[in-house]
């Protein structure tokens, strides 16, 4: 008797332990977003805003599907709006594809900007739309920096009016257009004593320059702000295969040629566009 109780108290406890181990999650994993709201978004078409940060995702945001960064160029067109959450976090991501359908993913609302691909498209978190024509002259914005940020302008406010202070405005619109680009090579170290202007061809450093020089038409673009010099680097390196993501504890330095309306047209303006990024590898600090 007593081995027939001990019999069933093991099957008792083996079938419980089986029905534990099998019942089915009632909480989502971490990390696995659900849909709250969604809607149609009759095929609305965008484009890539630059950021580097930017994929295309499956259906819970687990997996990414396509890096946008190798997609500049294509307008994305979204079938749907959602409203997604992981309980933690909530955000709004569009559904798209390309035009053939061939490739397709969910996309956070942050990393695309309205409106067809072209030329003179929006790429990054500025107002970019803006006429051609755009004066950014202002009290100000004596120089007409582009898309200038208020820490930007209060810091050379003071440097543009003084004849000996030249080089200084020139230099901090120079920093002030090469920091967004700088922190887009993840996980690298500022160091602004790297040597990004006279490359010492030492085999310890990498240099990357402008490959195209641009068009007429974009120095212009440049100038007004249409095209900014982050969507234009960020095309240039996208060119060159530059992955951004694989320099992490790099240090790096950059130099460029000043973007602002009041440059010289005959010596500043030709060289807009132009820039050089300095890489040093850990093992070389």
């Amino acid at each position: 008797m007593k081995k027939q109780l001990i019999l069933l108290t093991g099957l008792i406890a083996g079938f419980t332990g089986l029905t534990l181990a099998t019942s089915p999650q009632s909480v989502k994993a971490a990390g696995v977003y659900h849909t709250v709201k969604s809607k149609t978004a009759n095929n609305t078409a965008f484009h890539w805003n630059g950021s580097t940060k930017a994929y295309l995702w499956n259906y819970n945001l687990t997996q990414k599907k396509h890096h946008l960064t190798n997609y500049p160029k294509t307008t994305w067109y979204a079938s749907r709006v959602l409203k997604m959450t992981n309980g933690t976090k909530t955000g709004i991501f569009y559904y798209v594809s390309n035009k053939s359908g061939s490739v397709k993913g969910y996309a956070w609302k942050g990393y695309l900007t309205r409106g067809a691909y072209s030329s003179n498209s929006a790429a990054n978190n500025n107002n970019t739309d803006k006429s051609t024509t755009t004066n950014w002259v202002t009290t100000d914005n004596p120089g007409g920096i582009p898309h200038p940020t208020k820490k930007e302008l209060s810091a050379l406010k003071s440097s543009y009016s003084d004849p000996y202070e030249e080089d200084a405005y020139d230099l901090g619109v120079t920093y002030y257009q090469d920091l967004p680009i700088i922190k887009d090579f993840m996980g690298t170290i500022y160091n602004s004593k790297l040597n990004s202007t006279k490359p010492d061809g030492s085999s310890n450093t990498k240099y990357i320059k402008v490959s195209v020089k641009p068009t007429d038409q974009q120095i212009q673009d440049l100038a007004n702000g249409s095209l900014t010099f982050k969507q234009f680097v960020l095309a240039d390196l996208n060119k060159q295969h530059i992955d951004l993501s694989a320099y992490k504890s790099w240090q790096i330095n950059m130099s460029s040629t000043p973007i602002y309306q009041k440059a010289n047209k005959q010596y500043a303006y030709p060289k807009f566009g132009d820039y050089t990024i300095t890489l040093l590898a850990p093992q070389h600090q």
